[in-house]
């Protein structure tokens, strides 16, 4: 089995190949729109669901069978059908021109695998077992799920609001000093018990009280 190095990748406005029509391909499309892909599907058929992510502008259809030079233009690819023959093809022709390849539930075929991912607005955690049980990947993201909560998405909108501030106006020692105190505990309980203006207003107090 295979040592996956974990990697985050930037795919808004990139070519992604999906090959397959149905609730599999569905998930994967919906994903991949939601992180701002253009997503090509090569498929026979659709299920109905998909059809109608058809637009033409971020989600575009080739209504044929799947052939080599549909990988092309893609920098990713995915294989979702049912047909083991075509996702060996996929994976053979992907890897053949260096495209990073995932077919679902084969990982001996994949070149990276999906993990499970918790989102909390700008926090992502990717839970992966290597392809060894994708249940207890899901298990241990739904224990993460319980340790943060909503206040996470607040929480990181806030203190990003102060990173070019504190960057620009604050020495790098003092910098420091601000991020351990924004960052020791108190304004994320704060917002955990929904008590926002507070929170803004301790981390306020901590940058004015750093100015020169």
């Amino acid at each position: 089995m295979s040592q996956y190095y974990p990697i985050f990748i930037d795919i808004l406005a990139q070519p992604v190949l999906v090959v397959g029509g149905g609730t599999v391909a569905l998930r994967k499309v919906q994903t991949l729109l939601q992180h701002g892909a253009l997503v090509h599907i090569v498929s026979p058929q659709l299920v109905p669901e998909l059809k109608e992510l058809i637009d033409n502008k971020t989600c575009f259809w080739l209504e044929k069978d799947y052939s080599t030079e549909d990988i092309n233009e893609a920098i990713l690819v995915f294989s979702c059908t049912d047909k083991e023959a075509v996702n060996g093809q996929v994976a053979q022709d992907a890897k053949a021109h260096h495209r990073p390849v995932n077919v679902v539930d084969d990982p001996e075929k994949c070149s990276f695998i999906v993990p499970s991912i918790m989102e909390r607005g700008d926090l992502k955690i990717a839970v992966s077992t290597g392809g060894s049980s994708p249940i207890v990947a899901r298990q241990v993201r739904s224990e993460l799920q319980a340790i943060y909560g909503q206040e996470m998405a607040e929480y990181l909108t806030l203190l990003k609001t102060w990173r070019s501030l504190a960057k620009s106006s604050l020495p790098s020692v003092k910098r420091s000093i601000f991020w351990q105190r924004a960052t020791d505990g108190e304004v994320r309980r704060l917002i955990k018990a929904q008590r926002l203006t507070e929170a803004e207003g301790v981390v306020e107090k901590c940058f004015q009280s750093l100015l020169d």
